[in-house]
């Protein structure tokens, strides 16, 4: 099963990424949908709501009063983790259901607003971003939801900004072309991405990695980050650290295209093994994997913190990065020394 997270800004046409995704053969799971199904009347997320914040948060049909419920907990911080406190374990437990349900082979997408915003990006194999410009996505607004674009603007600057986005983005949709051309990018990312990862994940097969020394890339140092924190979330709290290391780890220094990251966990072994592969990173030997991803190479030398001689090993790739990243007139000077110096062994 490969569980892919996707977001967008109100307004850059999440909806269609959804729609089509399903069409496709995905299976969408609808955080929103599934916020309003725990407290729909006769539930008990609904009582509990009620019993939290009043009879006014009700409807004259006894149904929740969004608005109502809304104007309780705006501003206020201990009211909202109350409210978050009654609804999160219940979409937590609807939302498991569902993944349960999904075929073992299925590509789950969860379809999320405030993935960026809740910091939520590193718990999926893979985050999809639609977007489009502030003009593009006003006029949809004002079109088709009846806001004013003083309304609109407001509600967009209240979410994540590109940048937040980018960051999280593995892939990112552009949707501000011609009717279809946001359906094209998604027809291509399923099959030559999406299809070919799930397929990889399922049988547990790592993609090549390039060898071709390439200038770096302006989101290479982001795109560490990114997937250092997805194997962090995916190790659980046998993690002590993940490490972006290797020639790709300093900056400005050309390297192949591979992401490579140094995991020093407690006593590594095949619950750790398993859980990178179910989040991407099939074992290919002894304490290495590598993506399964055919659109973001990467590796990783996962190494024993409670063993004398490893916790020495992963100090000393560390600080060869360390090393060259504070030498950039070297870097600069003779990049396939430095190269070398700081290659993973």
């Amino acid at each position: 099963m490969l569980r892919l997270g996707l977001t967008g800004g109100i307004g850059a046409g999440k909806s269609t990424v959804a729609a089509t995704l399903t069409e496709l053969g995905a299976v969408v799971i609808d955080a929103d949908r599934i916020a309003r199904e725990v407290v729909e009347p006769g539930t008990e997320g609904l009582a509990e709501v009620v019993a939290a914040f009043g009879e006014d948060v009700l409807d004259a049909d006894g149904a929740l009063d969004r608005p109502a419920l809304g104007r309780i907990v705006f501003g206020d911080d201990a009211k909202r983790q109350k409210l978050n406190g009654i609804l999160h374990p219940r979409i937590g437990a609807r939302t498991a259901e569902m993944v349960a349900d999904a075929e073992d082979d299925a590509v789950v997408v969860h379809d999320i607003p405030l993935l960026v915003e809740n910091g939520m990006g590193a718990a999926f194999a893979l985050v999809l971003v639609v977007d489009a410009p502030v003009d593009v996505r006003v006029r949809r607004l004002v079109e088709t939801r009846d806001m004013t674009a003083e309304d609109a603007r407001a509600r967009m600057a209240a979410q994540a900004d590109d940048d937040a986005r980018r960051a999280a983005a593995d892939v990112w949709l552009e949707n501000a072309g011609v009717a279809g051309a946001l359906r094209e990018q998604v027809e291509r990312v399923w099959h030559e991405r999406l299809v070919p990862f799930a397929e990889n994940v399922e049988y547990g097969t790592a993609v090549a990695l390039p060898t071709e020394v390439v200038a770096p890339a302006a989101d290479r140092e982001v795109t560490g980050r990114r997937l250092a924190a997805r194997v962090a979330v995916a190790g659980g709290d046998g993690i002590r650290r993940v490490e972006h290391v290797g020639p790709g780890a300093v900056p400005g220094l050309p390297a192949p295209d591979v992401v490579e990251l140094l995991v020093e966990a407690d006593r590594p072994g095949r619950d750790l093994a398993e859980a990178l592969a179910v989040a991407g990173f099939p074992a290919v030997g002894p304490g290495r994997h590598a993506s399964a991803d055919p659109g973001r190479p990467a590796r990783l030398l996962v190494l024993d913190g409670k063993d004398r001689k490893q916790a020495k090993q992963a100090k000393a790739v560390v600080q060869a990065r360390d090393r060259a990243t504070a030498d950039a007139r070297r870097v600069a000077a003779d990049p396939a020394a430095v190269r070398a110096e700081v290659a993973l062994p």
